[in-house]
């Protein structure tokens, strides 16, 4: 039985990692975005069009062109956002995700698709664009943890999950929505330099709380969140992180010294060396989920493509 799924922002950094996995595993894929994929890899690590995929030009801030590329479909990723604040207005930042993923929700209600699976961020949690330092309550964080985003893209990603919860509701639990909240999202081909890149900077993973997402495995997370019949994940908020933490010395030690005064917060005393500050255990429960790669195992390292 063919099995069918549009994706919006399919053309970006995220979107051409779960694109080919979702094709590699036998869905026939519409992607929407604002322009095509490039023709060769670029420095930014994105892929070509990947054959076979039904390449469509629009605007996910507009529910027509949704409703019209979610129709026929079994499933949908939605990925199309401004990835972070900065670059535009705060107000066109959060404008443009709020409205996206609101309209990706009512397309997939309107339709009846079976499932929706949309990309939140770890920074509902408040740290990566903070203003000033607030401590986590325990480590490592997990679902449960209070969300307090201080910035205009946090603060879209937690609506997005809230739209999700309420068109979950309305539709009487039969669409299926799952957020996924990813951490840095990291290059393979950067994975080689990262032991000296921490030794110079043993710091520079604080704001994600010292974990990191590899994109192969973020991608295999989207695909089961519209593929798991889970009752449990029918509607529900899932950190993609790896296992191992984006640093070098113990995790205990790096998050006492990026934020002072956690010396004695639950689970600083038990964890491991290298664990992330962010657990996985929810999305490998409810999805089936592992996270197989890691910037320490030489064996899932990659060449650039931009340069082959």
């Amino acid at each position: 039985m063919t099995r069918r799924v549009t994706v919006t922002g399919g053309c970006g950094w995220i979107g051409g990692w779960v694109v080919r996995e979702l094709v590699e595993h036998g869905w026939t894929v519409t992607v929407l975005d604002r322009e095509r994929p490039p023709h060769h890899a670029t420095p930014r690590g994105l892929q070509p069009a990947v054959p076979g995929v039904r390449y469509r030009i629009g605007n996910h801030e507009n529910l027509g062109d949704l409703i019209e590329v979610f129709a026929g479909a079994d499933a949908a990723i939605h990925l199309a956002a401004i990835a972070s604040p900065g670059t535009f207005p705060d107000t066109h930042v959060f404008t443009t995700n709020v409205v996206g993923n609101f309209n990706a929700c009512e397309a997939a209600a309107v339709l009846g698709l079976k499932a929706l699976a949309m990309a939140s961020s770890i920074n509902t949690l408040g740290q990566g664009y903070r203003t000033h330092l607030h401590l986590p309550d325990f480590v490592p964080v997990d679902e449960t943890h209070a969300n307090r985003p201080q910035d205009p893209y946090g603060l879209s990603k937690l609506l997005g999950e809230l739209t999700a919860e309420q068109i979950h509701r309305r539709t009487a639990g039969k669409l299926r929505v799952v957020s996924i909240r990813p951490s840095l999202v990291a290059r393979p081909w950067d994975y080689p330099n990262m032991e000296n890149h921490f030794k110079t900077n043993p710091l520079s993973g604080e704001r994600a709380l010292f974990s990191y997402t590899d994109p192969r495995d973020l991608a295999a997370m989207f695909r089961l969140a519209i593929e798991n019949d889970n009752p449990e994940a029918a509607c529900t908020e899932l950190y993609a992180v790896q296992d191992d933490s984006w640093g070098l010395e113990p995790t205990r030690d790096l998050i006492a010294r990026a934020y002072p005064g956690t010396d004695n917060i639950p689970g600083m005393a038990t964890i491991g060396a290298n664990e992330a500050g962010i657990s996985n255990a929810r999305a490998k429960r409810l999805l089936g989920w592992k996270a197989t790669r890691s910037w320490r195992n030489p064996a899932d390292h990659m060449a650039d493509p931009s340069k082959a």
